[in-house]
Order: C-alpha cells, then structure tokens, then sequence
C-alpha cells in the first residue's frame, strides 16, 4: 500500500470528536441536531387506500363465479385476480343468507341506499298526510251538513267558500 493510499484509509476512518459543551450548548441541543439531520422513519396513517366498495351486482357475480369453479386452484385464481380474500366471500354469503344483500336492487354505495331509504321515510309520510287531509275534509264536510240541519252558518254566508 502507497502512502497516499493510506492517508486515504486514515481520513475516511477518522472519526471526529464532539466539540466540548460550551455555556449554551446543552444535551438538548445536541439531541435536535443529530436528530434533524436523521430522516424521519415513522410510518405515516394518513397514507391509507382509500376502502373498496362493491355494488350487489358484483358481489353476486362473484359470488356465481367462484361457484362454477370445479377446483380449488380456479377459485384461487379468481380470488386473486378479483383481489378478494376468501373470508369477504364469506362475508357476502351470510349478507346474502341473511337477506341484507338486496337481490333487487343494485346500489353501487351508500349515497344511493341512502337516498332511497329517504325516499321510502318521504313516501310513507305523504301516504300519512294524505289520509289526514281526507279525515279532515271528512269532518268539513260533517260540519256543514249539521249546519244545514240546524239551519245556522257556522261562518257567514258571504266569508264562506263557493259551494264545490
């Protein structure tokens, strides 16, 4: 080895030493510069995949699919190139047993099951208006034939409405 070589060796070797602690140098100090220098290797949560949602369609193909398959390596292939995992199947089979996976409908997310249960709430709450308004037309109508019979207006004839 040249002499060159070796002062290369020594060089690259070498370590340096820590300055001293000077008056407004402390521990502290010393800790945030070797750790501003080092990267931050902490997992970050807010890097998630965002959740997949299926609509029923999917899932009862799938689920169809992975039926009509004759051995275990075909519904392995399916499941891996659908990138499912055998438990979700069995996830959809007792929604599907259960009767929470709507045959009928299809919705492909919550927005759309989400409107249509409001629909539902609106629907059942006309049919209840409406049966109110015809109680109430029933009585009005009660009314003014006891008015008739009595022969008294209950409102004068000329603030009452035109005969319908």
């Amino acid at each position: 080895m040249s002499v060159q070589e070796q002062d290369l060796v020594v060089a690259t070797t070498s370590t340096q030493t820590p300055e001293p602690l000077a008056k407004g140098n402390n521990a502290n100090s010393i800790a945030n510069n070797l750790t501003t220098s080092m990267p931050d290797v902490q997992v970050k949560t807010g890097q998630r995949a965002p959740r997949r949602t299926f609509s029923t369609a999917y899932k009862l193909k799938i689920l169809d699919a992975y039926d009509t398959c004759d051995n275990a390596l075909s519904r392995g292939a399916l499941l891996r190139k659908e990138g499912l995992y055998h438990s979700r199947l069995s996830t959809w089979r007792k929604q599907l047993a259960s009767g929470k996976l709507d045959t009928t409908a299809t919705p492909s997310n919550k927005k759309s099951v989400n409107a249509r249960k409001s629909n539902q709430a609106l629907k059942r709450e006309n049919q209840q208006l409406q049966q109110k308004l015809s109680q109430a037309e029933g009585i009005i109508e009660l009314q003014k034939k006891i008015a008739e019979l009595f022969g008294t207006h209950i409102l004068p004839p000329d603030n009452s409405e035109s005969n319908s």
